[in-house]
């Protein structure tokens, strides 16, 4: 009797752990159709991000599936595994990215979400002093935070800074530039364009996709980031707490036209800093005219993102062509308003 019960227990069990597992499966496949209608359904923005996630989650859930000899078990588990590796694959191939090294003009930046609440000035202070970029880029940057950012002034003659607050934005460097600032959807973000000499910087701070209004907001955000990189004719970088990811539909625009990664972007953690099972990378630093670049995750600076630093590498300018000597020509006026024919 004692064996018979035993039995009927392990059957129960058994049964138990089946049911456990199909639903578990079920539930993950449901996640992958939400992100998979993230052009349509707001919460695919919020889903989108945590593809890396949900390919762990596929894995772990297919190989218990191996224990149990159900078809319906394994073809849930494949399916899961596909629905989760597709897109990562997809979007791996269409990317653009950058070799780590080439010859060339080297440009190094250094983004940073502060976070608006964090007082730890100093930490962030040393760490630009310590990297010592040829570029600083900030977002949540309060007026506390700009007056303390400011003291970097001995390094970074040059500065500029819009919106203070949670969506203000800064710009640190060593040679001058100009600077305008495009406000952005309903709420007005700010998204700063510092053009240099040889180059077009672009500092931006999305709203985060976590309803309806802010998911367009989010990609009208991005869009109009993608038609300014798109219309300069300098090499563009593209720096800031996108909230958004490799996977996320919303950075479509960027990827339409180009926009370049650099080595070992993308599949990096910089947010949020004390939960890293949520561990995903929405501070990106981008390029569009560059030979090469390579990225990597700072330390800990008392925000809730780790500080993101790219060196990046641009062609060098050729040197013009010698003209053979000509007497003077004199020039005459023309009229304005109308060029000759």
């Amino acid at each position: 009797m004692i064996a018979v019960n035993e039995r009927l227990g392990h059957r129960s069990m058994g049964l138990f752990s089946r049911w456990l597992l199909a639903a578990a499966l079920i539930v993950l496949l449901g996640a992958e159709i939400v992100a998979l209608a993230g052009p349509w359904l707001w919460q695919g923005d919020m889903v989108t991000p945590f593809r890396l996630q949900m390919l762990l989650a596929a894995a772990v859930l297919a190989a218990l599936s191996v224990a149990f000899r159900q078809r319906c078990l394994h073809a849930l588990a494949v399916a899961a595994l596909v629905g989760a590796l597709g897109p990562i694959a997809e979007r791996l191939m269409v990317r653009h990215s950058l070799p780590a090294r080439a010859r060339g003009d080297a440009v190094s930046v250094v983004f940073a979400n502060v976070l608006c609440d964090n007082r730890h000035y100093d930490r962030v202070t040393a760490m630009v002093r310590a990297e010592a970029p040829d570029l600083f880029l900030a977002a949540e940057t309060t007026p506390a935070w700009i007056a303390h950012l400011d003291t970097l002034a001995d390094r970074y003659p040059y500065r500029f800074h819009a919106g203070p607050g949670v969506f203000g934005i800064a710009a640190y460097a060593r040679r001058p530039f100009t600077a305008r600032v495009f406000r952005i959807g309903r709420h007005h973000m700010p998204l700063g364009r510092q053009e240099f000499a040889d180059m077009v910087v672009l500092v931006a701070h999305p709203q985060p996709p976590a309803r309806r209004g802010l998911a367009a907001e989010n990609r009208a955000y991005l869009q109009a980031l993608a038609r300014l990189a798109q219309t300069s004719t300098k090499p563009v970088i593209l720096a800031g707490d996108l909230n958004a990811t490799l996977w996320s539909h919303s950075l479509a625009p960027l990827l339409d036209i180009g926009m370049q990664w650099p080595a070992g972007s993308g599949l990096r953690y910089s947010w949020p800093v004390d939960r890293s099972y949520l561990m995903i990378q929405i501070d990106q630093i981008l390029t569009r005219g560059a030979v090469a670049g390579s990225l990597r995750v700072l330390p800990d600076v008392g925000s809730d993102h780790f500080p993101v630093r790219a060196d990046l590498v641009f062609p060098r300018p050729r040197a013009p062509a010698a003209q053979p000597s000509r007497p003077p020509v004199s020039i005459r006026p023309v009229a304005r308003g109308r060029l000759p024919e």
